[in-house]
């Protein structure tokens, strides 16, 4: 709650110090698109012991504390933005948006318990069972699971060419975005968790004016959500889940006053 009042501090603080000008704009938006996919690199620890088995399969016990992580790949998903924005003199826009995204889950691969990987045993080193006919890897190699993300930011961006019909821009957002992931490789409840991090975000797109009273817009954003804490069910341990998104969405803007 800290990040979102300082956020929102410094949106108002930002339309505080900008320049009044007579032809000001607050404008209303909506925009949709992609979320291509990205990979996380897990990391974690377990957080109980694994007793050692005494029957075949035999295997050692793995010590609480010992560090595991897997690489997951996601695929494309999609992402849904709302936003409302002011326009000032000189090029200056602020704007707060919420914005939506979800990722399914392509494969995890390269699962290592203590630094060793453990593809290729058998998926009974995990369950300590009886043997399961199925390397780690092939149990791994599923495309079942998911990552949502819903986020609040407060951005700010600089209008080139502010006075023409065709608006390149950049800028960038701080806010607060709450994770969600759902890991479930062979349809086996692996784990799942919930955080809201601090996220921020980096934009580059281009506006172009159809009148004063209609505009559209197509961006890229790379945006950053933090790390989020789940809790395996199938082991005793926690891992930490990277949740990063490169969006291209295109939109549409309504502003209200003013105009240039």
């Amino acid at each position: 709650m800290k990040t979102l009042t300082l956020s929102l501090a410094a949106t108002a603080m930002a339309f505080s110090l900008a320049p009044s000008a007579a032809f000001a704009q607050t404008y209303i938006g909506v925009s949709g698109g992609i979320s291509l996919k990205n990979e996380s690199n897990n990391r974690g620890t377990f957080t109980g012991a694994v007793p050692a088995t005494t029957a075949a399969p035999l295997y050692p016990e793995i010590p609480s504390g010992t560090e595991l992580g897997w690489k997951t790949e996601f695929d494309n998903g999609l992402n849904v933005n709302a936003q409302v924005g002011h326009r000032f003199e000189g090029g200056v826009r602020i704007e707060g948006e919420v914005s939506y995204t979800k990722n399914g889950v392509k494969r995890h691969s390269g699962l290592a318990v203590g630094g060793t990987t453990i593809d290729d045993l058998d998926a009974s080193v995990l369950t300590r069972g009886a043997t399961v006919g199925s390397t780690v890897g092939t149990v791994l190699d599923s495309g079942i699971g998911k990552t949502t993300s819903l986020g609040l930011f407060a951005n700010a961006f600089y209008d080139f060419n502010s006075g023409g019909s065709f608006q390149p821009y950049v800028g960038g957002g701080i806010g607060l975005s709450r994770n969600k992931v759902d890991y479930r490789p062979s349809d086996i409840d692996v784990g799942q968790g919930k955080q809201t991090k601090f996220a921020y975000q980096l934009t580059a797109g281009a506006t172009y004016k159809i009148s004063d009273s209609v505009e559209v817009f197509g961006q890229y954003r790379y945006r950053d959500n933090g790390r989020t804490k789940i809790g395996l069910d199938l082991l005793p341990a926690d891992l930490s889940v990277k949740v990063t998104q490169s969006i291209f969405s295109m939109g549409l803007r309504i502003p209200f006053g003013g105009g240039q």
